[in-house]
């Protein structure tokens, strides 16, 4: 969701910890030859991280060793990837972490994007790094292709945590990503994106979703977040919408405790309530399956019309300035075997003109023909805009 901050970092292109594992293995890291153009490179406390990027060949294996480090090119980006297929590898061992922090001029971290006019980057993996501390973005990938985000920590990097954006057939499994000011982990535009295992907390939204098609997310925990998982409509998100955003499987989460009270600075995500669980808010087509959801202040699951929730009426919704022209109506979602426990006991602000409809299930809905469905869920508590008695079955 945009925060007031120019989104721009080395493009205006058009949208188109884990440890080492045995002594064998270390001993080889830390005898590869650190040559540019070697089939792997070592970086080492002390040495640049940009500099063994520059000079690496498409394919190169980056390995970072333990250590803090700092860029002093005062470019606005710490690390910058422009090649195909960089796998940028860092090597925590126990305790001892790989840390990228701010260097001068440095407002974002990590990187992987084409310059202008360049095809998409083919293959990325970004492994084993703790990014900290940045005004804007900590991991960032777009325009890429078959990408890999693992075993990272994001931490108080202010805009967004972790974002692949406008990326596609990627994978963010295992990372853990807190303190930021928008989302501690951000999918924008994102085609068969997998996002499984990952830890999300302490941020205005965990997880939040926009603009994509055929995605997977699964077995994540999201807690401590003003909303823990954000299905928003594509106004809420920082590129075009897209002729096809639909199919975002939401299976087997942990979403609890989220009502860290909204810091955001300014945009549609400081209009976010504290205190809810997933947000369903003016997508179509996905499944909301075998999540358990509990101790969320406001709401569990609320499913709601975009415009409503901004305007208080149905759409569309212009003059608003993030207006897509997309159906502001949730259409065609399937909520099943879900497990709510414990939601929408103390919404916050009590005066928010939703508060009345605080449950475990909460719609927000006036069009009769928007068919969201909901079977076999477990919960104590629904609410409706419409005094509807009880959800709808499945077909």
């Amino acid at each position: 969701m945009t925060l007031p901050i120019d989104r721009p970092l080395g493009s205006n292109r058009l949208p188109g910890l884990a440890a080492v594992g045995t002594l064998a293995i270390g001993l080889a890291i830390l005898c590869a030859p650190a040559i540019a153009g070697a089939a792997q490179t070592v970086v080492y406390p002390g040495d640049s991280i940009q500099a063994a990027v520059d000079a690496a060949s498409p394919g190169e294996k980056i390995v970072v060793m333990p250590g803090t480090y700092m860029e002093t090119h005062g470019n606005s980006v710490a690390v910058r990837i422009k090649q195909d297929g960089i796998r940028l590898i860092g090597m925590p061992d126990g305790d001892a972490k790989v840390v990228l922090v701010p260097g001068p001029g440095n407002l974002h971290g990590i990187l992987v994007e084409p310059d202008d006019g360049e095809p998409d980057i083919e293959g990325s993996r970004i492994q084993g790094m703790t990014v900290q501390g940045f005004s804007r973005n900590g991991i960032k990938l777009e325009h890429v292709n078959d990408f890999k985000i693992l075993d990272n920590e994001s931490i108080d990097n202010l805009e967004n945590g972790i974002q692949p954006e406008l990326s596609a057939n990627g994978l963010v499994r295992n990372n853990l990503s807190y303190g930021s000011l928008d989302s501690a982990l951000w999918v924008e535009g994102g085609t068969n994106v997998r996002v499984i295992d990952n830890v999300l907390h302490s941020s205005t939204t965990g997880l939040e979703v926009t603009i994509s098609k055929d995605l997977v997310i699964v077995n994540n925990e999201m807690y401590n977040n003003t909303v823990g998982m954000g299905l928003y409509h594509p106004s809420a998100a920082s590129e075009p919408a897209l002729p096809v955003m639909e199919d975002w499987k939401v299976l087997n989460n942990y979403i609890h405790d989220n009502n860290l009270t909204n810091g955001a600075p300014g945009g549609l995500a400081a209009l976010l309530p504290s205190g809810g669980g997933i947000l369903l808010m003016g997508v179509s087509g996905n499944t909301i399956e075998g999540n358990r959801i509990e101790n969320n202040d406001f709401f569990g699951l609320a499913v709601v019309d975009f415009c409503v929730a901004l305007t208080g009426a149905p759409g569309p919704c212009s003059p608003n300035p993030n207006w897509s022209g997309a159906d502001p109506v949730p259409r065609n979602n399937e909520i099943s075997d879900n497990e709510f426990v414990n939601n929408g006991t103390h919404p916050v602000p009590p005066w928010h003109p939703l508060a009345p409809l605080a449950a475990d299930i909460t719609e927000v809905v006036l069009d009769p023909t928007a068919n969201n469905c909901y079977e076999e869920n477990s919960y104590a508590t629904y609410a409706s805009i419409t005094g509807a008695p009880a959800p709808q079955a499945c077909p």
